[in-house]
């Protein structure tokens, strides 16, 4: 079951005090007096401005906002009576934008009549000529705004801002309920078994009640739609749904858009936090040439090893092949001795850790601290900050001699960067800002390269 609103909490406890204080027929009465006071004036201003002094007197309290529903019924059950049910409603909406009293009622009612709609409080209306069903609250505004129509065409202004507040009320009450998902549980099954409506925005079904209202099978040819004003008030209350909810979506757009950039802004890499990342990425440069080139001394270096140790061997071999072979009057005892001096030569004099002195060392440890220190600062930089932070090392007279693994370190950074994910700057940004510091790199290689050519 849907949860109880606040206008059922406070009308419930208002109407256990005050109930007693209202007569049985108080609808009927309201209803009666409504259609005196309209009579009694010939002014239709002024029998409008009595008209809504008599219902804001005795319907404005909290407790009796459903008597203005049950004032309407009682006006729309009869043919000659339903033109005052218009009468009743546009008084108090007329004057919605100069009297703040006049729209807090027609507020209020309105609250009433969505909330009962969405419990399905009374039972669907149904078009017997037209075997459809309705909500019985669609049928009653739809009913409203035609008679408020038959009354003046020029009433359409009152009408509309009528429908856009139910409008902009269940579209905020929608949101609110999305809003709320994750935090409570709904169980709608329940609410969409007591009738096909239940589930269906008031503001739609108004409109759909309107149609079928207006819609004529004639007899003849030459038979006139006597029903054509509404089926064009139809139309004209799309045209205001249209708009009334682009207008909210709209709004809403530009309240997440809001958020965003101020979430954003709370998310973005401060001036300091960019200031300090700026030495560390060019030591971080200088590591990742220093660990780029490890692999390629570390070789040179073994290669000179592995090369000596192997002569060593060989050239003990020789002199014992010599002795062996009694050349140069050596014994072979003497080529024995010079083989095992060699091999322990080539085994602890040219082993890896005698030449450990000559080896490069290893930065990567160093290169991965480094890194990490500066990482969260990027992954904080939108893509303007990243721009101009790249810009600024390329143009870096101290980072000139590195311009060429610039683009290769940036990769390796984000690559390796933790939380990849939750960086502000995407891949598709990333992209187009390494293409900008390649051609800025390339820029600045050509005007080095120029300084440094002699004159001719």
């Amino acid at each position: 079951m849907r949860p109880e609103s606040n206008y059922d909490q406070r009308q419930g406890a208002a109407q256990q005090g005050s109930t007693r204080d209202v007569p049985p027929d108080f609808a009927n009465r309201i209803a009666t007096k409504i259609i005196l006071t309209s009579d009694r004036e010939r002014d239709s201003e002024l029998a409008l401005e009595k008209v809504a002094s008599v219902i804001l007197r005795n319907l404005s309290a909290p407790e009796r906002l459903r008597h203005l529903i049950e004032c309407t019924e009682v006006l729309l059950a009869n043919d000659d009576t339903r033109r005052y049910a218009g009468v009743a409603w546009a008084s108090v909406a007329i004057e919605q934008e100069a009297a703040p009293k006049h729209a807090k009622f027609v507020s209020d009612v309105l609250d009433v009549i969505i909330d009962d709609h969405m419990r399905g409080a009374k039972p669907e209306y149904e078009l017997e000529y037209k075997r459809k069903k309705f909500s019985a609250y669609a049928r009653l505004l739809g009913e409203v705004f035609i008679n408020m129509m038959e009354l003046n065409s020029e009433l359409y202004e009152v009408l509309s801002a009528v429908y856009a507040a139910v409008i902009r009320k269940e579209m905020a009450i929608e949101q609110k309920e999305k809003e709320d998902k994750g935090s409570r549980r709904i169980n709608l099954l329940k609410e969409r078994d007591s009738g096909p409506t239940v589930g269906k925005k008031l503001f739609d079904d108004v409109v759909d009640y309107i149609h079928a209202r207006g819609e004529f099978k004639s007899d003849s040819l030459n038979q006139q739609n006597p029903n054509e004003f509404i089926a064009i008030l139809a139309d004209r209350m799309r045209g205001t749904r249209r708009y009334v909810i682009q207008d909210i979506m709209n709004r809403q757009s530009l309240a997440r858009k809001k958020e965003a950039e101020k979430e954003l802004s709370e998310r973005l890499a401060s001036a300091e936090e960019i200031i300090l990342a700026r030495d560390t990425f060019k030591k971080a440069i200088n590591l990742f040439w220093t660990e780029k080139r490890y692999n390629f001394k570390y070789l040179s270096v073994e290669k000179v090893r592995v090369t000596v140790q192997v002569l060593a061997i060989m050239v003990g071999i020789l002199f014992f092949l010599m002795g062996y072979l009694r050349i140069a009057d050596m014994y072979w005892w003497e080529g024995a001795i010079v083989l095992a001096g060699m091999y322990l030569y080539a085994r602890f004099a040219v082993s890896r850790q005698s030449f450990r002195s000559f080896f490069p060392d290893d930065v990567s440890k160093e290169l991965e601290v480094v890194v990490g220190s500066f990482t969260p600062a990027l992954r904080k930089m939108s893509k303007q900050q990243l721009d101009s932070f790249l810009i600024r090392q390329v143009r870096d007279p101290a980072n000139v001699n590195l311009l060429t693994i610039l683009p290769e370190f940036v990769k390796y950074v984000f690559a390796v960067m933790p939380e990849r994910k939750n960086a502000i700057v995407t891949m598709e940004e990333l992209g187009e800002i390494m293409d900008n510091m390649e051609l800025d790199i390339a820029r600045t290689l050509r005007a080095t390269q120029s300084t440094r050519e002699p004159p001719i």
